[in-house]
């Protein structure tokens, strides 16, 4: 008769005769006293433990009840002696050759390497083809009547999990020992700490990501910010263009070609392409130029108000304006080109008017004292002259009644002839040369010689009902050793061609001038 103890393993309970305990508690000894400095220990001890209680099960039947000496002993052969890991004691041939054989595997399913339920992991060791593969080739028979999703559902359920040390060992194909319950333990307990400081890393970039997230709010209500005032300012832009554009277009008709203040310039263009072409096609060029510029600054206000008040815009207004912006600017084309084709030729004439000098070397050259229109001061005043409206780079201007009124270039030139002379210069444009020669017959200026003194008339007119571009430019040449006097009032419309550099035009005005072979000079 024996003495019999009761022990608990991994939650088993097991019945052990005494001489069996005392084997097995010295051999856990041992075991305890080699892994207790290893961080990981008290986890190969209860694998360990779990190893022994699946054996011991294994001896258990309705004809033995209790663990006897001989199944401690066939444990220790299964799993190894201490020695055999800690290295104190080299193995005999017969255990050398139990080490190297391999178990026969298991198939499981991989918890640790596992995309969805582990199964390619787990086939990966059972057949040795990479999980990789496996993977490659569910995807690709996923395709062809979903076999292998069918199938890989089927492994999923039907497959179990290697959760223990023991069972993944039992995966491997390795032999479940000391030396490879404790290398799986060691290997998991490395993935372990691994994830933790992966957690920690995540926990770091997480607060960066954090920080990243403010900043980026911050920037993002900045942004929305900014876009407000942009829409306000697009608003405001728009209406204070859309405002001037009106005013100036209710200020101007065929009675006022013209309207200036400090914020706009407006002509009433389609008086002023009467000028030019027939009314039909001026009006039509004059709506197509204002759609053409009226769309623009009404998107500018509509893009304001979408920015501002996230009103969804219509593709249909939107495609629909766009399309009549577009046509707008082919009708303003074809017109422009259509009038263009008007002023295609060119034609000139020269006029040539000798000035006596049998006993005269000094010229005086004045407006003309027939004429009570005279020329502003310079240029710039043009605009607040009350009777007429000015275009065309300041030379053209169009009486409240009567033609087409411009004023003429005066140039002044030395000459090396022995009298004065004075070449007017006639040009006109048609839509072919005998319609430019027709229009050329069109200019009519006024001047008078009186012995020295010459009157200009301030502008020369068109007596056609048509503008073609009708230009006149005088040419005055003074002989050398002559001398001559400006008067201020031809200012505005004259250029002295050889007067010295040091001088301006409206210095040489009510000044004795003498021709040179230098040029002009002041006297």
């Amino acid at each position: 008769m024996k003495k019999t103890v009761n022990i608990n393993l991994n939650s088993f309970n097991f019945s052990i005769d005494e001489d069996a305990y005392n084997v097995l508690n010295n051999y856990l000894s041992q075991l305890q006293k080699h892994f207790a400095p290893i961080e990981e220990g008290n986890e190969i001890i209860h694998d360990i433990e779990a190893r022994i209680a699946e054996i011991f099960n294994m001896k258990i039947n309705e004809n033995k009840q209790v663990i006897n000496i001989s199944d401690i002993d066939e444990l220790i052969k299964i799993l190894g002696k201490v020695e055999d890991i800690t290295g104190e004691s080299i193995s005999n041939n017969n255990e050398s050759e139990e080490s190297t054989t391999k178990n026969k595997k298991k198939l499981y399913r991989d918890p640790d390497s596992r995309y969805l339920g582990g199964v390619c992991s787990g086939l990966s060791y059972y057949t040795g083809i990479s999980a990789t593969t496996w993977r490659i080739l569910f995807m690709l028979f996923l395709f062809v009547g979903q076999v292998s999703l069918i199938a890989y559902i089927i492994l999923w359920i039907a497959v179990p999990e290697a959760k223990t040390t023991t069972e993944k060992i039992e995966m491997k194909g390795d032999k479940i020992n000391l030396s490879n319950i404790e290398k799986t333990v060691k290997q998991e307990y490395e993935d372990l700490k691994n994830d933790l400081k992966n957690i920690k890393y995540k926990k770091a970039t997480e607060t960066i990501k954090n920080i990243g997230n403010a900043i980026f709010s911050v920037f993002k209500v900045m942004v929305k910010i900014f876009i407000k005032l942009l829409g306000l300012s697009f608003i405001i832009l728009g209406a204070i263009i859309l405002v001037s554009l009106t005013v100036g277009l209710l200020s101007v008709s065929n009675e006022s070609l013209y309207f200036s203040n400090d914020f706009i310039h407006m002509i009433w263009l389609p008086g002023l392409l009467e000028h030019i072409t027939t009314t039909g096609t001026s009006w039509l060029l004059s709506i197509s130029i204002l759609i053409v510029f009226i769309i623009p600054i009404i998107s500018i206000i509509y893009w304001g108000i979408l920015l501002i008040f996230k009103v969804k815009s219509n593709k249909y207004i939107n495609v629909s304006t766009f399309a009549l912006w577009i046509f707008a600017i082919i009708i303003s084309v074809i017109t422009s080109f259509n009038i263009a084709a008007s002023f295609r030729s060119v034609d000139q004439t020269t006029k040539i008017e000798n000035i006596a000098c049998d006993s005269i070397n000094s010229y005086y050259f004045t407006l003309s004292n027939s004429n009570n229109e005279s020329l502003p001061i310079n240029k710039d005043d043009i605009d607040n002259f009350n009777d007429f409206h000015l275009f065309v780079n300041q030379r053209m201007i169009i009486p409240k009644n009567g033609n087409i009124s411009l004023i003429p270039e005066i140039e002044f030139h030395t000459s090396k002839d022995s009298c004065p002379e004075i070449k007017f210069i006639y040009y006109a444009r048609g839509a072919n040369k005998n319609e430019a020669n027709d229009y050329l017959r069109t200019i009519k200026y006024n001047y008078e010689i009186s012995d020295s003194t010459i009157f200009f008339d301030p502008y020369f007119y068109i007596t056609s009902e048509k503008y073609r571009a009708q230009f006149l430019k005088i040419k005055v040449f003074i002989p050398e050793d002559h001398t001559f006097t400006i008067d201020e009032s031809l200012a505005p419309i004259i250029d002295i061609e050889d007067a010295n550099e040091k001088y301006e035009d409206k210095e040489l005005t009510d000044k004795l001038i003498k021709a040179s072979k230098s040029g002009f000079v002041i006297i």
